[in-house]
């Protein structure tokens, strides 16, 4: 089989790699379905040391075989995966820390993970990292749980309380997906903050109530909202450096900020500023799989509205080429899907 793989800065190679078979605790995944995440870009444009496993991880496909040990999914069931539980032997498990697992962590983006990601026709990968997905969710929509799962979990780890002024910042797929899930989460105002007007339009059909460019639109909306308090909170989804700082400007004195998107880069803050408004700071990457599951229920009774960040489909052959599109910003998709079997 042929698989996808960003194997440097500026470099994507289409690998030849042997069909896999599952051991006794394994699934082989017959890859359906692969959106195109930010970070995959990030690492192009980046040069990340980006592990095989993890360029392609926005998944949806069929079981196609079961190892002898499985019990939690059969062969046929439609599935899409995250990092698995922890292993309860490791460091992180005995000090109660099983969400930071190093055994699940490193079979997820490690070495020891599987050698290719979603960007292949087939997976293998332990079965206890695979869920089953809902019947009534269509397949498209389905590849789009994983991200939508990273806005969930994200709006947990922050300091959100109902009511709030949220600030989305960066309207890509993750800062669309976390606006939705502030506003179910109760969330009394969400205003996206994009620069792209395309994007703003799409941030207010998908749920957010305010859409304003950054800059001098976002501060004299926040001064007619807050009578000039600001913001309580910020989702910095952006994904670059530059955005930090411009988060924390723009929530009040002990406000917060979650960082959700992800750039290897430095980025330049003013800690007097920070220190001075007592911002509380959180982080959020991955999720849990029982996060998986209460996503894929949102998207399926409606409260997620995913498909119309859905922009196109295309095969393995086009990929590097897209990848590079979306790099240089010649093309402006949200959400691009690939599919490993066509062509």
């Amino acid at each position: 089989m042929r698989a996808g793989l960003i194997t440097g800065k500026g470099q994507f190679e289409l690998i030849e790699k042997d069909d896999p078979t599952p051991e006794p605790h394994d699934v082989v995944v017959a890859i359906h379905r692969c959106g195109i995440c930010g970070s995959d870009v990030h690492a192009y444009v980046e040069g990340w040391k980006y592990a095989p496993s993890v360029c392609g991880h926005e998944w949806v496909g069929i079981v196609a075989a079961a190892g002898s040990e499985v019990q939690n999914v059969n062969e046929g069931d439609r599935v899409t995966g995250a990092l698995a539980p922890g292993c309860g032997k490791c460091l992180e498990c005995r000090n109660d820390l099983s969400q930071y697992c190093r055994t699940a962590w490193s079979d997820y983006s490690g070495p020891t993970g599987p050698t290719s990601g979603g960007f292949a026709p087939f997976l293998r990968l332990k079965a206890e990292r695979v869920i089953p997905i809902p019947e009534g969710i269509d397949t498209d929509d389905a590849a789009l749980i994983e991200p939508a799962s990273v806005a969930f979990h994200a709006v947990r780890r922050s300091r959100l309380r109902v009511g709030d002024v949220v600030c989305v910042v960066g309207c890509g797929p993750i800062g669309l997906l976390t606006a939705q899930v502030a506003k179910a989460a109760g969330a009394g105002i969400v205003v996206a903050v994009e620069p792209d007007a395309n994007r703003r339009k799409l941030a207010l059909a998908t749920g957010s109530d305010i859409a304003v460019a950054p800059g001098e639109e976002l501060r004299g909306t926040l001064d007619d909202l807050t009578e000039g308090l600001r913001a309580d909170i910020a989702f910095d989804c952006a994904g670059i450096p530059q955005t930090m700082q411009q988060s924390v400007d723009m929530v009040r004195r002990g406000g917060s900020v979650c960082l959700v998107g992800v750039t290897s880069e430095e980025a330049t803050i003013s800690p007097l500023r920070w220190i001075s408004k007592e911002i509380s700071l959180d982080t959020s990457i991955v999720f849990s799989l029982e996060e998986m599951r209460a996503t894929a229920n949102m998207i399926l009774d409606g409260r997620l509205s995913v498909e119309p960040l859905r922009d196109d489909i295309i095969d393995l052959d086009a990929l590097g080429a897209t990848i590079d599109d979306l790099a240089e910003r010649r093309i402006d998709a949200v959400k691009i899907l690939v599919d490993p079997t066509a062509g």
